[in-house]
């Protein structure tokens, strides 16, 4: 009878690990274009250094945290977030050349972007993460762990993140929750300010109107009636401001737009409290 054992992911790296995770859900939603699925695996063990025939991308993070890390994939697993970030077909016959390797460290910029806040909203403070380089590294203290890409339109995606002993001991274990209230002692929530609990209890199944807000601009009747198709209108929003969630006409959140299973969507970035959300809308 063999017995098996099981290994548990340090909480640190499993912290940095999902970040990664999110981060690319997030860029993978927004560029796309189709459903994408990211998850964490779950293996933990030492990095294999000697494994010099991957596609190799380092990264240093500085300010609060310290240390180096990688992602380490195949070109075939490369080769599909360079074709989406290039607006390619999904080929694997194509060859992983230059452009397409270049393309592939780009999304992985985009990545960094959302990693860094991320992990900033993790509670590990300010951090700043860039390139590093692309040679395989010789870091015989490294954890390697690893995330599944999985689509459709392509084969799954296996990308190995590797993480130096030096960026492990500068990450603070994620803050346990909260132990649970007793039933005992568990409290009914108080009611929003204004809002009589039973009132709202009979509105919370109201539907109300949801629109996602790019921009505006005032123009002129003359210029209404010249719109032809084709015409373009300038908004007075830039492409990189968040957009507005606005519920029966009036704002409560702002976010930034994604691809959720074929579809437009909002990931949301600020919001309102639910005191402001009720009196807003309020006749």
């Amino acid at each position: 009878m063999s017995v098996e054992t099981l290994i548990s992911i340090d909480s640190r790296v499993a912290l940095l690990q999902r970040v990664w995770a999110d981060s690319f859900r997030t860029v993978l939603g927004q560029v796309a274009g189709f459903p994408v699925t990211v998850e964490p695996e779950s293996e933990v063990g030492p990095a294999v250094a000697e494994d010099k025939t991957g596609v190799w991308v380092l990264f240093a993070a500085s300010k609060s945290l310290h240390g180096e890390m990688a992602i380490l994939s195949t070109e075939a697993g490369a080769l599909p977030l360079a074709q989406i970030l290039m607006s390619e077909p999904a080929d694997p016959a194509v060859p992983f050349d230059k452009g397409r390797r270049e393309a592939y460290e780009e999304f992985l910029n985009q990545v960094l972007g959302h990693l860094a806040t991320g992990l900033k909203g993790a509670g590990c403070g300010e951090v700043e993460i860039k390139p590093s380089g692309s040679d395989a590294p010789s870091w015989p203290d490294a954890t390697r762990t690893a995330i599944r890409i999985t689509a459709e339109k392509f084969a799954p995606i296996r990308l190995g993140l590797v993480v130096t002993a030096e960026l492990v001991e500068s990450l603070q274990p994620p803050p346990e929750a909260a132990p649970p209230v007793a039933a005992a002692t568990k409290q009914t929530p108080a009611p929003h300010p204004g809002a009589p609990s039973s009132n709202l209890e009979l509105l919370l199944d109201v539907g109300l109107e949801a629109t996602i807000r790019f921009g505006q601009k005032q123009m002129l009747l003359r210029e209404i009636l010249d719109l032809h198709p084709g015409a373009a209108i300038s908004l007075d929003r830039r492409l990189e401001e968040p957009v507005d969630l606005l519920i029966g006409g009036r704002m409560v959140a702002r976010g930034e737009v994604v691809i959720v299973d074929g579809n437009y969507g909002l990931r949301i970035t600020e919001i309102v409290s639910p005191q402001q959300r009720i009196e807003s809308l309020r006749v």
